[in-house]
């Protein structure tokens, strides 16, 4: 058995009642772990799936793939949800998306986890930026250890995922048509 705290990047249908779901751990990396009877009402997982949120999870690792299965969820409880705004939605889908691209299973990367940690944390707190979005691209691309000064660090990530993200494209039109008073300049995530 395994305990690590997670953020959960995405989750997916397996069966009538139960999820595919991937999280991003501070000890192991990238975990796919199956949610058995989460959608069933009473079941020991229900309500506690929440896209981006962090929990301390528990699994055991299957022996012959690297599907997981998922014995416990703890949501932290110091763990705010999201505005339930589009823009901010799909910048932590973009970012989560990169993590899950970019990263190997049970290949830990903990300057990832606390990447996009800040970044979960940032967007809790306000409506996201196009510079938050270069910084967070440029910070994954140096944890990643393939940026480079002399370009962006989209460009750099480009590179090694060989597909850019459609959704980049949308949350970039949504930040710049957004309200200039409202993106604000001076933000680290």
């Amino acid at each position: 058995m395994h305990q690590t705290k997670a953020l959960l990047l995405r989750r997916y249908r397996f069966s009538e009642t139960s999820f595919v779901v991937v999280w991003l751990t501070q000890e192991y990396g990238k975990v796919k772990t199956t949610a058995r009877a989460a959608m069933k009402q009473g079941g020991g997982l229900a309500g506690r799936l929440e896209l981006f949120s962090e929990s301390d999870i528990s699994f055991k690792l299957h022996q012959k793939n690297d599907l997981h299965a998922l014995t416990e969820v703890m949501p932290s409880s110091s763990w705010k949800s999201f505005s339930p705004h589009y823009d901010t939605l799909l910048a932590a889908s973009y970012f989560s998306e990169l993590c899950d691209l970019a990263l190997e299973p049970l290949h830990p990367v903990p300057e990832v986890f606390d990447l996009l940690r800040r970044a979960f944390l940032f967007l809790q707190q306000q409506a996201p930026t196009h510079r938050a979005i270069e910084h967070f691209e440029k910070e994954l691309a140096k944890a990643l250890g393939i940026y480079d000064p002399a370009q962006s660090g989209f460009v750099a990530l480009q590179g090694l995922l060989r597909q850019v993200t459609r959704s980049r494209e949308e949350l970039l039109k949504k930040v710049e048509g957004m309200n200039p008073r409202l993106r604000g300049d001076a933000v680290t995530v």
